[in-house]
């Protein structure tokens, strides 16, 4: 049995797991030096940025992993840097092609539209009601 994806060594150019992890460790590491005109050290980011996710400090080591791409990174610490860099929409949409987001965007527009019958429903009780007691002269 051979290593895994994980375990090869593939060339730079090639359309390989492993290069775009280091891929988007360089995006991740680069949004954070480039958060303002100084570079944002790892702690700062670490204390003012991913903390709040986790309720605790991540290790500077776990972030510099998570920036070198590699495969050991636990996918939370992911999520709250993609949290953080406002990309879960796009990334969302991108990666369903639209159609997840149209099945949840249609689920909620049925939910909206029960609650919305069940008020429709209320009110042309009462008016009923009101019409049937004012007719009977009650």
């Amino acid at each position: 049995m051979s290593d895994g994806y994980f375990f090869e060594s593939p060339e730079p150019t090639d359309k390989h797991v492993k290069n775009y992890l280091e891929l988007l460790g360089a995006i991740i590491k680069n949004n954070r030096l480039s958060e303002s005109d100084k570079h944002i050290g790892m702690e700062y980011y670490i204390d003012k940025k991913l903390t709040p996710y986790f309720g605790k400090s991540i290790s500077r080591k776990t972030l510099a992993k998570a920036e070198s791409g590699s495969a050991s990174v636990a996918i939370g610490i992911h999520a709250a840097i993609i949290d953080d860099m406002g990309l879960w929409p796009e990334l969302l949409k991108t990666l369903s092609s639209g159609r997840y987001i149209d099945a949840r965007y249609i689920t909620l527009v049925i939910e909206s539209l029960k609650e919305k019958e069940v008020e429709d429903k209320k009110e042309r009780l009462a008016k009923l009601h009101k019409a049937f007691f004012n007719e009977i002269g009650i």
